[in-house]
């Protein structure tokens, strides 16, 4: 027997060799693939899943896409207010109205119409510009002169200047002109809403400056229906200190304050209606109602404290939100 193993060694060598490395394939090449009885019952269960599937009828079919192409306008189309169903929701909570190419531009106007001209929109008449200045003309007149020249002064400071001195310029110009307005509407600021909540923003670079000027013109409005409905006192304005400068590619940006009154229970309600008015909401995340509290101290007879959390927001309509490769995945 050792004669013929030592006769025909060279032969069969290499062929157990090779027996054993193929074995060796067939048992990893096993352990690492999936049991072909359990791939064909999971193909099975798939083809049941088709062949129960029905196609809708033609009706539904468009049912549906006539649905779709409404959800679209819903958030694409115009704002508008038709009295069945408001359009366009992307155009009414968007502060920056579309123009995402100067966001600064656009919110710094917002801030100074919010402050100088008391809220006014672009397409007021002359008679809605006189009725927020009690019909004083001379007055309504004189505002619409100083808006006009902040809006150009701080328009190019913001675009070619120093972020952070231009920011600073625009807060103090529209912190003067609130607090002058709350002053003679006898409105107090607390401690805690002076400044608009930006005293503890230490700076503001290129990267943050849309968000933090559009938290000031959300600021600023708020402040301005608070000064016209005659709350009693602005207890906070509450910024972060720190803001994300928001990503291109986002379908949408969220930057968040929280504004607290305190005031009569009528008042209240007509800076609610103020905030949810259809053709130009404030995105509002929570609401809160309270009975006041001086200072922290004891409950007040006949004031209530509103809580807001709102949020400045920019939408962008046109960012592919890839829901199609989700479905197929």
């Amino acid at each position: 027997m050792d004669e013929l193993w030592q006769r025909y060694r060279t032969f069969w060598s290499p062929v157990l060799i090779g027996l054993g490395v193929f074995l060796v394939g067939v048992i990893v090449v096993h352990i690492l693939s999936d049991n072909p009885d359990t791939a064909h019952d999971r193909m099975d269960a798939e083809m049941r899943k088709l062949k129960a599937m029905r196609a809708p009828p033609s009706k539904t079919a468009m049912t549906l896409q006539k649905r779709g192409e409404l959800l679209r306008d819903d958030v694409e189309g115009p704002a508008r207010d038709d009295g069945v169903r408001s359009g366009g929701w992307a155009a009414r909570v968007d502060q920056a109205a579309g123009d995402r190419k100067n966001l600064v531009g656009v919110a710094a106007d917002q801030a100074l119409r919010a402050a100088v001209l008391r809220g006014a929109p672009k397409d007021a008449s002359a008679a809605d510009l006189r009725s927020r200045f009690e019909g004083d003309e001379v007055a309504a007149d004189k505002a619409l002169r100083r808006y006009e020249r902040l809006v150009d002064q701080h328009g190019e400071s913001l675009r070619s200047g120093d972020p952070n001195v231009a920011f600073s310029r625009l807060l103090s110009d529209v912190w003067s002109e609130l607090r002058l307005r709350a002053n003679r509407a006898d409105v107090e600021f607390a401690a805690q809403a002076e400044q608009l909540g930006f005293g503890a923003i230490s700076s503001v670079d290129r990267a943050t400056l849309p968000a933090r000027v559009l938290n000031l013109a959300l600021a600023a409005r708020l402040v301005d229906v608070a000064i016209r409905e005659e709350v009693d006192s602005i207890e906070q304005i509450d910024i972060k200190a720190q803001v994300d400068a928001g990503d291109a590619n986002q379908f949408i940006s969220l930057w968040p304050l929280e504004f607290v009154v305190v005031g009569e229970m009528a008042g209240m309600k007509r800076l609610l209606d103020h905030l949810t008015d259809p053709s130009d909401p404030v995105p509002l995340e929570t609401t809160r109602l309270a009975q006041a509290r001086r200072r922290g101290r004891k409950s007040v007879d006949g004031l209530v404290q509103f809580s807001v959390q709102a949020s400045s927001v920019v939408v962008r309509a046109d960012v592919d939100l890839q829901l199609d490769a989700e479905e197929d995945e």
